[in-house]
């Protein structure tokens, strides 16, 4: 191609460019009234957030410009200007998306206009736009993005669009449109009437024995829900590990890895007008240890004519065991021996009597949160009698 065609090529674009601006920058007459409704919707994935636009009779229409606006703004912490990237689907020809500062918050611009068989919406009445990534400057932030544009005559935000077959721009409103918020994990924030959400007290256990965490807190007045958090030792952050949508709900449950420690907090939330969550405080910190799991393939065999061979497979991450002995099945027990490394699978020094039957049964443990110890199940009980022998295991 020569430079000619490509000079050609380029000034197409340009003048596409500005016809679909000066289309859609157009000002709707005071007398004019939005032609209905339509709808925008946002989801968010950590600081990334999806726009999508709705327009009714979309699938019969063949929308080929379009022009939305955002309103980025920061209710606490800092940003720098966000970035928003088209979704891929999108065929139009001219994609524009400029960022301006608008006081302290970001005006976003989306302008979309294409051939006559560009059809933006697909025959469809949805069409997803793209991602707005919003760009946190602080560790503690919240971020509300949200619809705006404006015209005579219509409240709330708003779209324009123009079909191929005509250039007359078509103004909804979008009134109804929720707007969405970006937030830290740590965030907190004391809704508009200043009445703060109160904090929740937490409580964490395990039964003796299982790997699951039993989560309890107090009913907090008002309260939409709860998000509860663990304590990473890689990241050295709190990450959510749940979110609670029910206010009266005051429990919960989560299995863990057996012989593994942790740290967790809650805190309740309230769902204000516009969607927007107001936090309560952080509980107080619970540790909470599981315990080992229960010593598989305990077995007692003959080593002296004076003491037995205790053998067992070793427990994945215990500190030590703890080995005791009765003279009935269902009798007492004591303990007659504790071994203070988890690597250790068998133990030759408990004195047996000749003749003499006992049962054997073995806990592992690990050392707590606390600093006290954390026990597992006892293994099966095992019964060996000591009949004597001229040759001890290998």
């Amino acid at each position: 191609m020569t430079w000619i065609g490509r000079f050609v090529r380029k000034m197409k674009k340009i003048i596409l460019f500005f016809v679909a601006a000066l289309l859609l920058a157009a000002t709707v007459p005071t007398a004019a009234k939005a032609a209905g409704n339509g709808s925008g919707t946002f989801s968010v994935d950590k600081n990334n957030v999806s726009v999508s636009l709705s327009i009714p009779g979309g699938k019969t229409k063949t929308i080929t410009s379009l022009r939305v606006q955002l309103r980025v703004s920061v209710t606490s912490g800092t940003m720098d200007q966000p970035d928003f990237t088209f979704d891929s689907s999108i065929p139009s020809t001219v994609k524009s998306a400029a960022v301006k500062k608008d006081g302290s918050a970001y005006m976003v611009d989306i302008i979309l206009s294409g051939k006559k068989n560009q059809d933006i919406f697909k025959n469809s009445e949805n069409a997803k736009l793209g991602i707005l990534s919003v760009k946190p400057t602080s560790a503690e932030y919240q971020i509300k993005v949200e619809f705006a544009g404006k015209a005579d005559g219509v409240n709330g935000p708003v779209i324009k669009y123009a079909e191929s077959s005509s250039l007359s721009e078509v103004t909804l409103s979008l009134s109804n449109a929720l707007p969405a918020t970006v937030e830290s994990a740590n965030h907190t924030t004391t809704p508009p009437s200043g009445k703060t959400v109160g904090k929740p007290k937490l409580t964490a256990t395990v039964k003796k024995g299982k790997n699951r965490v039993y989560f309890k807190w107090n009913k907090i007045s008002g309260a939409s829900g709860y998000r509860l958090y663990r304590y990473d030792e890689k990241t050295k952050k709190y990450k959510k590990i749940k979110t609670i949508t029910k206010g009266g709900t005051t429990s919960y449950s989560k299995k863990y890895e057996y012989a593994s420690s942790h740290r967790f907090r809650i805190r309740a939330y309230k769902t204000e007008a516009g969607g927007a969550k107001t936090y309560s405080s952080y509980s107080s910190t619970v540790k909470v240890t599981v315990p080992p799991a229960k010593v598989k393939k305990f077995s007692a065999e003959y080593w002296s004519d004076g003491k037995a061979a205790l053998l067992w497979k070793k427990v994945s991450k215990a500190k030590g065991y703890q080995i005791y002995r009765s003279k009935k099945k269902n009798g007492k027990y004591l303990r007659v021996k504790t071994i203070r490394k988890g690597k250790i699978t068998k133990c030759t020094s408990v004195k047996h009597k000749l003749g003499k039957t006992y049962y054997y049964k073995i806990r592992a443990y690990v050392t707590g949160a606390n600093k006290k110890r954390v026990y597992g199940k006892f293994s099966v009980v095992v019964p060996y009698k000591n009949k004597g022998s001229s040759k001890a295991p290998i």
